[in-house]
Parts: structure tokens; sequence; C-alpha cells
């Protein structure tokens, strides 16, 4: 009666036996398929790491050009605001200047200009120092582009007048101080080509040299600082102070 039973038994152990032990499958492919999804898994974490880090490496070096772009800006504002300055400081002298002399440095302007309607144009009949005090007074009156289209009307119909070299002069500046500086230079150009005989000479040397020199051409601005810093009025100080500053 206990042999067939245990013979039953057996029976119904074995299959299940053989039927966990097929459940392991370690054949040679079985260990290949499991190592090549390993390796896979492995390479798509690297190129995301390295991605990852690709991105944060353009967002340092897009950080580090804001920056950058941030202290330029900065410095051309600043750079903006000291021209203004000194072209106030200089249109101010001038000024003041003319009202004990009966000329505006070496220009036959009168003494006590009265203020001027900048929204009525220069009479038609008005004389070559009328259309130049106009132009000058716009400018002291700091209605600088205004001034900007009389000095160069001025110019049209006087291209060799007597305030001519003032003309392209004052243009200079008044692109210097927009910071317009192929203009600038263009002005500052012309008077030295056109007026080298000009009071006004020592000063375009000085402001030509500083153009040149903010327009990146360091080989053009340095002769013409020196050749400004020889002299002995107030543009030779600048010019002095300004290869100092920067060379």
């Amino acid at each position: 009666m206990l042999k067939p039973v245990i013979a039953l038994l057996c029976c119904i152990a074995v299959p299940a036996v053989e039927a966990q032990v097929r459940v392991v499958d370690s054949s040679p492919q079985s260990v290949r398929s499991g190592a090549a999804r390993q390796q896979e898994s492995v390479e798509q974490k690297t190129e995301s790491y390295n991605q990852i880090q690709s991105l944060l490496q353009e967002v340092s070096e897009l950080r580090a050009l804001v920056e950058e772009q941030g202290h330029e800006l900065s410095r051309l504002k600043q750079l903006q605001l000291d021209n203004y300055v000194d072209l106030d400081r200089r249109v101010s002298s001038l000024g003041g200047a003319s009202k004990a002399q009966p000329r505006e440095s070496d220009q036959s302007v009168e003494a006590s200009p009265a203020p001027l309607d900048v929204s009525a144009p220069v009479n038609e009949g008005a004389s070559e120092a009328d259309e130049y005090k106009a132009a000058y007074d716009l400018l002291r009156q700091r209605q600088v582009d205004q001034s900007l289209v009389a000095f160069k009307e001025y110019l049209k119909k006087y291209p060799a007048g007597e305030f001519s070299a003032n003309s392209c002069y004052w243009l200079g500046e008044i692109f210097l101080l927009k910071n317009q500086l192929p203009q600038a230079r263009d002005w500052f150009s012309k008077l030295l080509q056109d007026f080298p005989e000009s009071t006004k000479v020592p000063d375009a040397k000085f402001k030509l040299g500083k153009v040149y020199h903010l327009m990146g051409d360091k080989k053009r601005a340095k002769p013409l600082l020196e050749d400004a810093a020889k002299g002995l009025g107030d543009s030779a100080r600048l010019a002095k102070q300004y290869l100092q500053d920067n060379f």
C-alpha cells in the first residue's frame, strides 16, 4: 500500500523540479544578451551625463558673455557721459570768453549774442558770420541735433569760409558725443587736411587720436596723441593724460 503512494509522489515531484530548473537560462547567448543590455544602459547614462555637462558649459559661457557685454555697455555709457561733460566744458569756456572779447576763439562772433529762436530759420540775408553764430548758439543752448544740421548747412554754403575749420571741429565733437566714431573721425580728419593752419588743429589732433583709440586703432592713435601732447595748451595736457592712462 505504501509503495504505490511513494511512486505517485515521485512522479509528481520530478516534473516540478525539472520545471524549476528550466527557469534559469544560463546559456552563453542569454549571458551575452544581458551583458549587452547592461552595456547599452551604461552608454545611455554616459551620453546623458555628457549632454548635461555640455549644456552646463554653454550656460557658463553665455553667462560670461552677458557679463562682458554688461561691462562694455557701462563703459560706453560712461564714455558718452565723459564726452558730454568735455563738450559742455569747452562750449561753456568759449561762451565765457566771448563775453569778454569780440571774438569766439579765432572767430568773429558778437560778444553777447541774443537768445536764438531755434524754431526759426536763419534769415536769407544773414551773413556768413551770422549763420555760423546761429549754429554755435544752438550748440551753446544744448540743441545738439539742430546745431549739427546748422553747421552742415554752413559748410555747404561756405566750404572754405572763415569759420569752416571751427564748424568741422564742432561737428567732430558732436559725433563723438553721440558715440558715432566713424563720423567723428571724418570731421576731425577733414579739419586737419583742409585747414592745417587753424587754431583748432591741436584740439583736433587730440580728439582724432582719441577716436582712433576708441575704434581700436592704437597704431594711428598714438602718433596723433603724442603730437598733440607736444603743445602748451589744454589739448596738450589732455593728450598727455590720455597717453598715460591708455598706453
